[in-house]
């Protein structure tokens, strides 16, 4: 799974920032490649075909690799598809509380890398601002837009953000980590819950 932490190395982004204005962007209405955030499965994979002009059943998913505790089955993970070189990955998340007959996954990071070498830093940063407008904050290899920016240009967005979206040379990402917690929470109760069970068993 993807998260935010790991998110900067993945899109090679730098910790050296520069002082800006901060600007609340509410980026919940945004999209990559068709994709926003909140979209059942289906509909992010339907908007992930229609991008790449491709048949939904060609958009790969993937599952977890252990069985979840909340359903004792394997949940879907994300989606994924790569066409010349431009890869495009939604991490998907159980909408809580699970229902077990009729399980829901809702998008909660939707990531596109660029092709290799495609485009400068300049022409991404440029394109980003002509889409998203001002940024909330400007590190010297990303840009960040969300909701409650900090008046502290080393800290940029603070946390508890509904959502943040990220642009680097190498691509953008946005993401809601909130759905994420979520599940790791669930789960953690859901495992102890069980631990309780099993020694209370005769």
């Amino acid at each position: 799974m993807f998260f935010p932490a790991a998110l900067g190395a993945s899109l090679g982004l730098s910790a050296t920032l520069h002082a800006a204005q901060p600007r609340a962007v509410d980026v919940l209405g945004f999209d990559i490649a068709g994709v926003k955030l909140g979209m059942e499965l289906a509909q992010a994979r339907s908007a992930m075909a229609a991008y790449f002009g491709i048949p939904p059943s060609a958009v790969e998913l993937e599952y977890q690799a252990q069985p979840s505790p909340l359903t004792g089955t394997e949940l879907p993970m994300r989606l994924r598809y790569e066409k010349e070189g431009e890869e495009v990955l939604v991490n998907l998340e159980p909408r809580l509380p699970i229902n077990a007959k009729a399980t829901t996954f809702a998008s909660t990071q939707v990531v596109r890398h660029w092709p290799q070498g495609s485009r400068s830093k300049e022409q991404v940063f440029e394109g980003a601002r002509a889409r998203y407008g001002v940024p909330s904050g400007v590190v010297d290899q990303r840009m960040l837009w969300c909701a409650r920016p900090s008046a502290d240009p080393a800290v940029v967005c603070l946390q508890g953000n509904p959502a943040v979206l990220a642009v680097s040379a190498k691509g953008e990402a946005l993401f809601d980590i909130r759905r994420v917690d979520a599940r790791v929470e669930a789960e953690m109760a859901a495992r102890a819950g069980s631990g309780r069970n099993a020694q209370q068993s005769p």
